[in-house]
């Protein structure tokens, strides 16, 4: 009975959970669990929570767990988080955790608004002018004609009306019922210097083209401002590719034709052995081919109803504005719009790449150094570029290092050549390798962001990115970047999305060939140093491996003067909040902690507190409390 009596005595005595705090509040986004139990009470923590991460998770006596707030993606904005630890093991509990946010308000104002409204009615941010149909209008029934004589000695036509006369120009403005009649009969008349319709002309705004509203890497570069720059000097860009179809509409006019420059380096498809057999575009070219100067994109293996790669990244730099005679009775009859549609920039294709979308080093230097205006031997053959390119596109790469490539980079930056190339897409399963050429010395490498300026999973992150652009994420609903493509099945031309770094390039090498034909830049360091210098710093500050010097952005580099836009609050610290501002208003809930805030007035549209935009930056103490009100923030130039 004694024996029984101590083993008795001896028995653990179970934990209750009265002894565990029912109850943990995260101060910021950490706190801590205090276990008071017996040293030889085993426990066992299990978190089911997604944003709760405990250290450690199981252990045997008493202890202090650290517990924090650890979100995937932005905290959600909402007033507090409530996760539950369950301990099992010796000991029974349940643990609910708690997250307070405190809420943050506060206003906007437009300061440089302010005081003109006083007493005056509300202010209004001028509407950003658009290309569209004329207005009817009765010039449509005027002829403006120039009389080689005196209008008293002419013989006005039967019909016609004087409207007006200027004795200065000699320039008389007649009407009629049938003004065509009309044009057609003074046309004739030797009396007759010049006659035309009295036509219309709008103010110049943003495209109208069909799938220009689908394109929002335009506004997330602020390229939609471009038609307010002038671009006086041609320019030529080489892109470096699988070639082009030259006879897609909304490349018309854009592209060195054969015999002028373009050339095809890996050459077509070698004929069949039995010539009964059909012939195959996507065959492989004959052993030791010297190619042929007609890049056309013969076929593509991996995109048969909207493939291209090169016309897809030619679409980019320089597809048309406006209508053209549609190829189909369903076919679009506009398209898209390039970056720099309105600028005399013609692009240079180059076909290096195969069917398959693979080439050799060998002829990517060959291609390089052809198209800065270097003589190369291609197959016994002596090529020299006609038309020298100032920038070179090339939207291709690999891991492995290449000599060759880097030596025709440098060969070509030389020759003062603007060198662009993408970064590289295997950040997933190559995180921070290098990819040439965009890591030869001299290149600009160029890394991609999505639809919401974040940098993409695909993006290379490493020491040689230098710039980023909008390169897409098509698993986004709209978040491809569409531009040109063919469909080889039909033999028509259409429209795809695409992502990758291939499509973030052509959009630097176009913002640098606007800045040469703008005479803003008349080298290419200073084109370089302008896109450079401009670009919205994300990220960490200063330069970084995932966004280099920033996303790029043509307003700042251009000085373009934009329409108002909306307000924007931006808050960095122990987390991140983006806010938009609604009727001069924002509201927001916060982890407690020390935030940067910056607010502007984002002109450009892209959700970016952009450099050239008015901002106001400063800090902000966030406490525990209900609310904090910050008043309203006054924005202005």
């Amino acid at each position: 009975m004694l024996t029984a009596a101590l083993l008795v005595g001896c028995a653990a005595t179970p934990v209750t959970s009265q002894t565990i705090p029912k109850e943990v509040v995260l101060e910021g986004l950490e706190g801590s669990l205090t276990l008071p139990v017996g040293s030889n009470v085993a426990w066992k923590i299990e978190n089911h929570s997604t944003w709760l991460s405990v250290a450690p998770e199981a252990g045997i006596g008493p202890k202090v767990v650290k517990i924090r707030a650890e979100f995937a993606e932005e905290v959600p904005n909402q007033p507090e988080h409530t996760a539950s630890l369950r301990l099992t093991g010796d000991v029974e509990a349940e643990v609910l955790v708690r997250l307070p946010l405190v809420r943050v308000v506060g206003g906007v104002a437009d300061s440089s608004l302010a005081a003109a409204s006083v007493g005056a009615a509300p202010l209004v941010s001028q509407p950003l002018h658009r290309q569209s149909a004329p207005v009817p209008s009765t010039a449509g029934n005027e002829i403006l004609v120039k009389y080689r004589t005196d209008l008293r000695t002419a013989v006005l036509p039967q019909g016609s009306r004087v409207l007006s006369h200027d004795r200065i120009s000699r320039i008389t403005k007649l009407r009629a019922a049938n003004p065509e009649a009309l044009l057609q009969r003074l046309r004739l008349d030797p009396s007759v210097e010049w006659a035309e319709i009295n036509g219309t002309v709008t103010a110049q705004g943003e495209p109208t083209d069909q799938f220009y509203p689908k394109q929002w890497h335009l506004r997330a570069t602020g390229a939609r401002f471009t038609y307010q720059q002038t671009y006086p000097i041609p320019i030529t860009v080489a892109v470096v590719d699988t070639g082009v179809r030259y006879d897609h509409p909304d490349l018309a006019g854009r592209l060195w034709q054969p015999g002028e420059g373009a050339y095809d380096f890996v050459g077509d498809a070698a004929p069949p052995a039995n010539p009964a057999d059909p012939y195959d575009p996507c065959g492989e070219p004959a052993p030791g081919t010297s190619g042929d100067d007609d890049p056309t994109d013969p076929c593509d293996l991996s995109g048969a109803t909207g493939g291209s790669h090169g016309t897809h990244v030619t679409g980019l730099i320089v597809a048309n504005s406006g209508l053209f005679a549609p190829p189909c009775p369903n076919c679009s009859a506009s398209g898209v719009v390039g970056m720099a549609y309105n600028a005399p920039i013609k692009v240079l294709p180059l076909r290096v790449l195969d069917s398959g979308g693979s080439g050799t080093f060998e002829k990517v230097a060959l291609a390089v150094r052809y198209a800065a205006g270097i003589p190369v031997e291609l197959g016994g053959r002596l090529l020299q570029n006609p038309h020298p390119a100032q920038v070179i596109n090339l939207s291709l790469g690999s891991i492995s290092y290449s000599n060759a490539m880097c030596e025709a980079v440098a060969d070509a930056v030389a020759r003062g050549v603007l060198v662009v190339a993408a970064a590289g897409n295997f950040q997933s399963r190559s995180p921070g390798a290098l990819v040439y050429p965009a890591a030869c010395p001299g290149a600009i490498s160029v890394a991609a962001t999505d639809m919401y300026n974040q940098v993409v999973y695909y993006s290379q992150q490493n020491g040689e990115v230098d710039i980023a652009a909008p390169g897409g994420n098509t698993a986004q609903p709209g978040g491809g970047v569409l531009s040109t493509t063919w469909n080889y099945q039909t033999n028509l031309p259409n429209y795809t999305f695409y992502m990758g770094t291939s499509q973030a390039t052509p959009q630097v090498a176009a913002a640098l060939a606007m800045a040469l034909s703008s005479g803003r830049a008349s080298t290419a360091t200073e084109a370089w140093n302008l896109i450079r210098s401009s670009a919205t710093d994300l990220g960490a500050p200063g330069r970084d491996n995932a966004y280099g010097h920033g996303l790029l952005n043509l307003p700042a580099a251009f000085g373009w003067t934009l329409p108002r836009g909306g307000f924007l609050v931006s808050l960095s610290g122990p987390i991140a909040r983006q806010v938009p501002v609604v009727d001069g208003r924002f509201e927001t809930f916060l982890v407690p902690g020390r935030y940067t805030m910056v607010v502007c007035r984002d002109d450009s549209g892209n959700s970016l507190c952009d450099g050239g935009e008015p901002k106001v930056e400063r800090q902000v103490q966030v406490s525990g409390g209900n609310t904090l009100d910050l008043g309203t923030i006054q924005v202005g130039p």
